[in-house]
C-alpha cells in the first residue's frame, strides 16, 4: 500500500500521533541536482598577442587584469555555472587563460569551445563547460549561408551549436550574437542591415522548428546576444521571429510564424524592472535572451539578469538555474 493510502486509513481511524510517526519515518524525496547556465557578452575580450587579424591587442597587464576579473566574476557573481556561453571573445587562448585562473583559485576545471567566425573585428562565440559535463557535439552553423541581397555572409558570427549531457540528461544549446541595429536608420545602408537581421532571425527560427520536429523530447536552449528589442523595433521583430510569434504590426519587414510549437522566452520570468541587459543613451534595453522549448522551460527554477558592471562588460550576464 502506498503512503497516501496509508495516510487516508490513519485519518479515518483518528490516530493522528501514528500519522505523524509515519510521515516522519517516510524517506525524504531525493534532492534534484542543480544545473546552471550563464550567457555573457564579454565586450570585446582580446588577448595580448598580435594574430594579424587587425584585432585590438591588449597590453600584458590589461589582458591579465581582464582574465583575473572574468574568473572572479564567474565564481563570485555566478557561482561557476556548469555551462558558460560567451559572446565577443577573441580566441581559445583567452578562454584557456580564464580556465587556468579558475582552476588555480577555485579547483574547478573547464573545457573550452571556440570556432573562429568571420567577424572583421575578430570577435567570436564560445562556450566554457565544466569537466564533469560530457560534450557530445560542437558545430558552427550556417557559415556558408549568404544574404540574398548582396551575396555577403549572412552571419559574421555563425551560431555555435553545443550538445552536452550531465547525469544521463542531455541538452542542446545554440549560442547567438546577431547583427546589431547599428546603421539601420541610415539612408544608404539601412535596407541591408534590416534585411540581414530579418534573414538571420528567420534562419534560426526555421532551424529551431526542424530541431523540434526531429527531437521532440530533447531539451533545447537558444541564448546569447540577439541584439533584439522587446517590444520589437520599427524594422524587424528579431526576438519574436526566433520565438515563433513575430509582431508584424510594429515591424516594417514582415515574417511568417516559422515555429510550431513556439519557443518560450525564459526572461519573461524576470520582474519587469530588472528585465534589461544593456543601457543605451540612458534607456534600459533587453538585448540578451534565453529561449527554450517546453521540456527545457519545465526544468527552470530561476532566471535573472545580473547588475551591469562596466568595468567588466557593457552587458548584464543572464543566468538560469535548472532542476536536473
Amino acid at each position: 500500500m502506498d503512503i497516501d493510502a496509508r495516510r487516508r486509513r490513519l485519518k479515518q481511524s483518528a490516530r493522528p500521533w501514528l500519522l505523524a510517526l509515519i510521515v516522519l519515518a517516510a524517506p525524504p524525496p531525493a534532492a534534484a541536482e542543480s544545473f546552471t547556465i550563464l550567457s555573457q557578452n564579454m565586450n570585446r575580450l582580446f588577448d595580448d598577442v598580435d594574430d594579424g587579424n587587425n584585432e585590438k591587442i591588449l597590453s600584458k597587464t590589461a589582458f591579465r587584469a581582464r582574465v583575473v576579473q572574468a574568473a572572479r566574476k564567474f565564481s563570485e557573481n555566478f557561482s561557476l555555472p556548469r555551462v558558460i556561453a560567451l559572446q565577443e571573445v577573441e580566441n581559445v587562448n583567452v578562454l584557456r587563460q580564464i580556465a587556468t585562473e579558475i582552476r588555480r583559485h577555485y579547483a574547478i576545471d573547464y573545457r573550452v569551445v571556440l570556432i573562429p567566425g568571420q567577424d572583421i573585428s575578430a570577435i567570436n562565440l564560445a562556450f566554457m563547460v565544466q569537466a564533469d559535463v560530457e560534450i557530445r557535439k560542437t558545430q558552427q552553423l550556417f557559415r556558408e549561408r549568404r544574404l540574398p541581397l548582396d551575396g555577403s555572409p549572412l552571419f559574421s558570427r555563425p551560431p555555435l551549436y553545443l550538445e552536452v549531457c550531465y547525469l544521463a540528461r542531455c541538452l542542446t544549446l545554440l549560442n547567438l550574437h546577431l547583427r546589431s541595429m547599428r546603421g539601420i536608420d541610415d539612408a544608404a545602408r539601412g535596407q541591408r542591415v534590416a534585411h540581414k537581421r530579418l534573414r538571420q532571425a528567420e534562419t534560426i527560427a526555421a532551424w529551431a522548428n526542424r530541431f523540434q520536429g526531429i527531437n521532440s523530447d530533447s531539451l533545447l536552449m537558444i541564448l546569447g546576444d540577439f541584439n533584439a528589442l522587446t517590444p520589437a523595433d520599427a524594422h524587424v521583430d528579431v526576438a519574436g521571429i526566433i520565438r515563433g510569434n513575430p509582431d508584424n504590426t510594429r515591424a516594417r519587414l514582415k515574417s511568417h510564424d516559422l515555429l510550431d510549437p513556439d519557443l518560450i522566452d525564459l526572461t519573461r520570468r524576470i520582474p519587469t524592472q530588472r528585465r534589461y541587459s544593456y543601457i543605451f543613451r540612458q534607456k534600459k534595453q533587453q538585448l540578451d535572451y534565453m529561449f527554450g522549448n517546453q521540456a527545457l522551460a519545465d526544468t527552470v527554477e530561476e532566471v535573472a539578469f545580473a547588475v551591469i558592471d562596466y568595468s567588466f562588460s557593457d552587458h548584464a550576464g543572464l543566468l538560469a538555474r535548472h532542476r536536473w
